[in-house]
């Protein structure tokens, strides 16, 4: 199955029949129109996505697997700049309809209780692929120079040399800082 666009849903009912053989799926969507207009401050590009996995019936819940792979431009957290990240992460989740359902599995598990009846794992997608994105995203240039942007009167630095720059205040400022200026000679 090849799909341009975003519709990877399924009946919850249809899946159920998949209990001996699972339902194996093979897609390539296209993600970028939900993508940037949720999440354009996070994502600015993104590649059509392969996703490659099954869904199977387990006990009335339906397990769903999924590697997903492609790339996406993010800015920089340091200067804006556009950085390409690969997308390569791997989604399991399992829709329950009897929200009882939920005792048979831990909590670190992906859970999702479906009430009108359709899985709708584009959302899934959505959520796992915004989720990758590191915190911090650097430049190859800004990981290897360490460099810091800066302007006129003004620089961003490290976390790091504003502890040493705090510390450094902090012990100009005692209360006997002053006198150690009549004591130099």
């Amino acid at each position: 199955m090849n799909k341009e666009g975003l519709d990877m849903k399924w009946q919850f009912s249809e899946l159920q029949t998949y209990k001996d053989e699972p339902l194996q799926f093979s897609e390539t969507v296209t993600l970028d129109d939900k993508l940037l207009s949720q999440f354009s401050d996070v994502i600015k590009e993104i590649t059509p996505i392969k996703v490659v996995g099954f869904a199977q019936a387990d006990d009335d819940d339906i397990l769903v697997h999924a590697h997903v792979t492609g790339e996406l431009v993010t800015p920089s957290t340091r200067s804006l700049q556009p950085v390409t990240l690969p997308i390569d992460l791997d989604i399991d989740e399992i829709y329950i309809k009897d929200k009882q359902h939920e005792e048979r599995y831990s909590d670190e598990q992906s859970v999702i209780l479906i009430e009108d009846g359709t899985i709708n794992f584009d959302e899934a997608l959505l959520e796992y692929i915004v989720l990758s994105v590191p915190l911090q995203v650097l430049t190859d240039d800004e990981a290897t120079n360490d460099t810091m942007p800066a302007g006129k009167d003004w620089s961003v630095i490290s976390e790091e040399t504003y502890e040493n720059l705090k510390q450094e205040n902090e012990q100009q400022n005692t209360p006997l800082a002053g006198l150690a200026d009549l004591f130099k000679d």
